[in-house]
C-alpha cells in the first residue's frame, strides 16, 4: 500500500493511526459520502469537528470541489477501497474530559452523536455542479502572516472553496512578488494604488480590466470597510455581483451618519473648540461619547463627563489616523453586545449575539479609561426578549439602509436593559457577570436596541475564530461565496450545529498595559515589548489552563514599540479563546480571569 494508491492525505492519516496504535488501543472512523455531488468546501469535516469531545484528529482527504459518486461500498474489510472512497478520517478520543478511559463502544457512540449534531444539519455535498471561480480581492491584508492575522483565514479558505484570488494592492505588498513564499496563496496580483478618494473606483475598474481577458472575474470583495463603497461602485460598472449600494456603505462607515440614521441625537465637529461650542448650544446632557467618524478598533473613543473632558478628548484624537471629523452623542450605559448577521437577499441566514464585558471607560468610579475590549462571551446571557429585540431592531436598520446580502458586524447596547453587570460573590469566589438590574430605571423604561456602529465585514481574526469553534461557521468563507452570488453554499455554510453552540466561550483580550513616564506628549508614550510568546510561556507554567483554550496567539514580538493605551490606540498583546462545556458560563468566566491574571507581560 503506497501514497500513490491511496493519495497523500489518506496515507499519512493511516500512518498516524498505526503509530498511535503501537502504544494504545484506538478507534478510527472514515466518512464516505452517500450523496452524489461535489463537496462544498474540502475541509468541511475538520471545520465542523473543531474541539469535538469525541474526535482528537479530523483529517480531510478531499480536494477542492471534489466529486463523489454517492454509491455505498462493500464493508468487506478492504481497507484500500474504504480509504479511496472516504472524504475524511477521524481518530477518536480514548479519554473523556476528566481523563477517564472510554470503551471503544462508548467512543463510537459519542462520535456518532457528534456527527449527527455537526454534519446532518447541512448539505455538505452539492448535487448542483460547482466550478472554480475567480474573485478580485481589494486590499490583501497588511499584516505579514508570520504572526496571528487574518491572512491565512482569507487565502487558505479561498483555496478549500475552489476560489482563485487575484489581489489588488500597493506594489510593495507582501504578495506582489512571484517569488514570495506565499505567492501560491493567490492566482495573480495587480498593483493598485489604494485609498478611498474620488478616483478609487476608477482605479479598481481599470485594474480588473487589465487582467488576462481569458480569465474573467466572477466577483469582487474587500474586507476593509472604508473601501466598501468604492468596491460596490466598481462591481456595478464591471457587471459583477453587488451586495449593497454604495450609499449604504457610505453611511455605515461614517459613525456620525450611522448615528443620525439610527435616530440618535448626535452632532459632528472638526475641532475641540467647535465640539465645546456645540455642546453648550445644544445643552448636551453628560456623559457623552466622542469618537472619530472614520475611526476603527476603538481608537480615539472616549467617554466624557464635562466640557473640559470633552475638549481634552477631542484634542487627543489622532487626526492622521482617523481624519478631522468626529461625532459626539449620548453615552448609553446598557450592556454592550456584538451582533453578527449573515444576510442573503434580505433573509437572515444566521445571527448571533455575544456579550462585550464592561471596558475601563464604563466604570464610573475610575474615570478616564478606554473602550478597548477585555472579555467577549458567547452566547449572550441577555434575556431572550432583549436578544430578539437586538436581532429585530438591528435587522430593520440594515434593511432600511439597503443591505440585502453580506456579513455585517454590529456593535450596540441595550438601553433600559433588565440586567446589568455586577460582582457576584459565590462559594467558589467572585465573578463579574450580568444580573437583574436594581437601579430602578428598568421599571419605567422598556429595553431598546442602541446601535453603536455598523462594520460591513466579518469581525476580526479573533472574533471569526471563536465563531468557527463555537457555532461551526466560517465567516470568511461565507463572505466570499456571498460575493460570488453562490446562494447554495451561502445557505449551507451558514447552518450552525443542530444543538446550537457547542459550549460557552470567552474571548480574552490582553492589552498593552505599562507605566508611562507621565509625559503629556502622547507621541512619546511608547513601551518596548520585552517578552517572548506570552501564550506559550503561560502554558508551560499552567498546562491545566490549556485544555480550556481553543485558539490563542501572541500578537507582538520582542523589541517592538507599543503605544501606551492613554494614546487611544488599541494595542493587543495576545488573545485566548477560553471555553467550558460542563461548567458553562460560570466556569468559562473563572478560567478567563485566571488566564488574564496568569499572563506575564514585560515592557521596558
Amino acid at each position: 500500500m503506497t501514497s500513490q494508491e491511496l493519495g497523500q492525505a489518506p496515507f499519512q492519516f493511516l500512518l498516524a493511526c498505526l503509530r498511535a496504535a503501537s502504544s494504545t488501543s484506538l478507534l478510527a472512523k472514515f466518512l464516505i459520502p452517500l450523496s452524489r455531488g461535489q463537496i462544498i468546501r474540502s475541509d468541511i469535516i475538520p471545520l465542523r469537528l473543531l474541539d469535538s469531545e469525541a474526535v482528537s484528529v479530523a483529517e480531510s482527504f478531499a480536494a477542492p470541489l471534489q466529486a463523489y459518486p454517492g454509491e455505498p461500498i462493500s464493508l468487506d474489510g478492504n481497507l484500500i477501497k474504504i480509504l479511496q472512497a472516504a472524504t475524511a478520517g477521524l481518530l477518536l478520543r480514548t479519554h473523556d474530559h476528566d481523563g477517564n478511559v472510554l470503551s471503544l463502544s462508548s467512543t463510537s457512540r459519542l462520535a456518532d452523536a457528534e456527527l449527527q449534531n455537526r454534519l446532518s444539519s447541512l448539505p455538505w455535498i452539492s448535487e448542483a455542479p460547482l466550478s472554480r471561480q475567480r474573485l478580485a480581492l481589494v486590499e490583501g491584508t497588511q499584516a505579514f502572516p508570520d504572526r496571528p492575522c487574518t491572512a491565512p483565514s482569507i487565502y487558505l479558505t479561498a483555496q478549500v472553496l475552489g476560489i482563485d484570488l487575484v489581489v489588488l494592492d500597493e506594489p510593495h505588498h507582501w504578495l506582489a512578488r512571484n517569488d514570495s513564499p506565499y505567492a501560491h496563496w493567490r492566482e495573480g496580483f495587480i498593483p493598485t494604488v489604494l485609498g478611498a478618494d474620488d478616483q478609487f473606483a476608477n482605479r479598481i475598474v481599470a485594474s480588473v480590466q487589465s487582467y488576462d481577458s481569458n480569465k474573467p472575474f466572477d466577483g469582487i470583495i474587500t474586507f476593509w470597510e472604508q473601501y466598501q463603497a468604492d468596491v460596490s461602485r466598481a462591481a456595478k460598472r464591471l457587471g459583477l455581483p453587488v451586495l449593497a449600494p454604495p450609499e449604504s456603505y457610505r453611511i455605515a462607515t461614517d459613525k456620525y451618519e450611522t448615528s443620525i440614521f439610527a435616530g440618535h441625537d448626535a452632532f459632528r465637529a472638526s475641532s475641540a473648540e467647535e465640539a465645546v461650542r456645540m455642546a453648550r448650544e445644544k445643552n448636551a446632557e453628560f456623559p457623552l461619547i466622542v469618537k472619530p467618524c472614520k475611526g476603527y478598533s476603538s481608537d480615539g473613543v472616549s467617554r466624557v463627563s464635562n466640557l473640559d473632558e470633552l475638549f481634552a478628548a477631542a484634542s487627543a484624537i489622532n487626526k492622521e489616523r482617523h481624519g478631522n471629523a468626529f461625532v459626539v452623542e449620548r453615552y448609553c450605559a446598557g450592556p454592550e453586545v456584538d451582533v453578527n448577521f449573515v444576510l442573503l437577499d434580505g433573509e437572515v441566514l444566521f445571527c448571533e449575539v455575544c456579550d462585550d464585558f464592561p471596558k475601563t471607560a464604563d466604570d464610573d468610579g475610575k474615570g478616564g479609561g478606554n473602550f478597548h475590549e477585555l472579555n467577549s462571551v458567547f452566547p449572550s446571557a441577555l434575556p431572550k426578549e432583549e436578544v430578539d429585540l437586538l436581532r429585530e431592531g438591528f435587522h430593520e436598520i440594515l434593511t432600511r439602509l439597503g443591505f440585502r446580502s453580506g456579513i455585517l458586524h454590529l456593535e450596540g447596547r441595550v438601553d433600559g436593559s433588565g440586567v446589568e453587570y455586577r460582582r457576584k460573590e459565590e462559594e467558589d469566589g467572585v465573578v463579574v457577570d450580568l444580573v437583574a438590574a436594581v437601579n430602578g430605571r428598568r421599571a419605567v423604561v422598556s429595553p431598546t436596541p442602541w446601535l453603536i456602529e455598523i462594520n460591513p465585514r466579518p469581525p476580526g481574526m479573533k472574533g471569526t475564530q471563536i465563531i468557527e469553534s463555537t457555532y461551526g461557521l466560517d465567516y470568511w468563507g461565507i463572505a466570499m461565496v456571498l460575493s460570488l452570488s453562490d446562494a447554495f453554499r451561502s445557505r449551507a455554510l451558514s447552518i450552525p450545529f443542530l444543538s446550537g453552540p457547542q459550549y460557552t466561550s470567552v474571548m480574552v483580550f490582553i492589552s498593552a498595559e505599562y507605566d508611562d513616564d507621565g509625559d503629556d506628549d502622547l507621541s512619546c508614550k511608547e513601551g518596548i515589548f520585552n517578552s517572548d510568546d506570552v501564550c506559550e510561556e503561560l502554558f508551560s507554567r499552567r498546562p491545566d489552563l490549556k485544555r480550556h483554550v481553543s485558539r490563542y496567539g501572541c500578537l507582538l514580538k520582542r523589541g517592538e514599540r507599543v503605544p501606551h493605551p492613554s494614546t487611544g490606540v488599541n494595542t493587543f498583546v495576545a488573545y485566548f479563546n477560553v471555553f467550558s462545556r460542563k461548567g458553562g458560563r460560570r466556569e468559562a468566566l473563572k478560567v478567563a480571569e485566571e488566564v488574564r491574571a496568569e499572563v506575564r507581560v514585560d515592557f521596558c
